[in-house]
């Protein structure tokens, strides 16, 4: 059984105490962190990507609904959120800021294992078929009635079988790996469901060069030229990790001509 990352945040510690020992009580459930400062507590889910983050609302450093909102605008898939407080005033703001649910202290253990089994049901439950035939169906809204020369949004897969959609521009490369194609932004890398060929046809032809028979590239994303032996040629891209790849021979003088090298 695939195991849910979680966050615990939780400033008091009996309470914190209480919420791991509950959830180490179910066994989909693996406990990745526990944190009591909200500073701390953001950096964290930033930087591991958590399935499920249980939020306590009020936390030093920053509130539980400031890290809520500021989870919503990170650029990976978001992690689900569960807020618990002992107040329950603050309902109306925990779903302001896309929270699935909500659960007042002292902690029901049954509440609690409802909530955890319903959301392997709503996100965990998806096998490729269904998540591919879902990709399908965005895609060919996307480039019906040439939608697509005026939605410049690249759907790739996010997390737990959602649909993440990528600007033009913020694609570096789409490749493929494994027999697979991926889709390349500055820091992340995302599945696409479509092959590389069906790629190019949908995106824009005067951003994207299809360089190399494994390679399509985002021109205004290419940082460096660099001159390689026996008349051949790799571009450094720009993003975080500066990928090299090589230009097939047949691209060399279109490469040339549209950087006038």
């Amino acid at each position: 059984m695939q195991k849910l990352k979680v966050v615990i945040v939780e400033d008091e510690p009996p309470a914190r105490d209480e919420l791991a020992f509950l959830l180490n009580q179910v066994e989909s459930i693996k406990i990745i962190g526990q944190l009591g400062d909200g500073i701390k507590a953001l950096e964290f889910i930033r930087q591991e990507d958590p399935d499920i983050v249980f939020l306590d609302i009020q936390l030093p450093g920053l509130s539980g609904l400031q890290i809520g909102k500021k989870i919503q605008e990170m650029d990976n898939e978001p992690p689900m959120i569960i807020f618990s407080t002992a107040y329950d005033k603050y309902a109306v703001e925990a779903f302001e800021v896309n929270a699935i649910d909500y659960l007042l202290k002292p902690y029901e253990e049954e509440r609690l294992k409802k909530t955890i089994e319903r959301i392997r049901k709503d996100y965990f439950q998806l096998d490729h078929k269904v998540i591919k035939s879902k990709f399908d169906v965005v895609f060919n809204k996307l480039a019906g009635n040439n939608l697509s020369n005026k939605i410049d949004k690249f759907p790739v897969e996010g997390k737990r079988g959602r649909i993440k959609l990528i600007k033009y521009n913020d694609i570096i490369a789409l490749y493929t790996k494994d027999g697979k194609v991926y889709a390349k932004t500055y820091q992340n890398e995302y599945r696409v469901t479509l092959n590389l060929t069906k790629a190019e046809e949908k995106l824009a032809d005067d951003l994207f060069l299809r360089i190399h028979r494994s390679y399509l590239i985002n021109l205004y994303q290419v940082k460096e030229v660099i001159p390689w032996f026996k008349g051949q040629y790799k571009v450094v891209m720009n993003d975080e990790s500066e990928m090299r790849i090589p230009v097939s021979r047949s691209k060399v003088n279109k490469l040339k001509e549209i950087f006038s090298l």
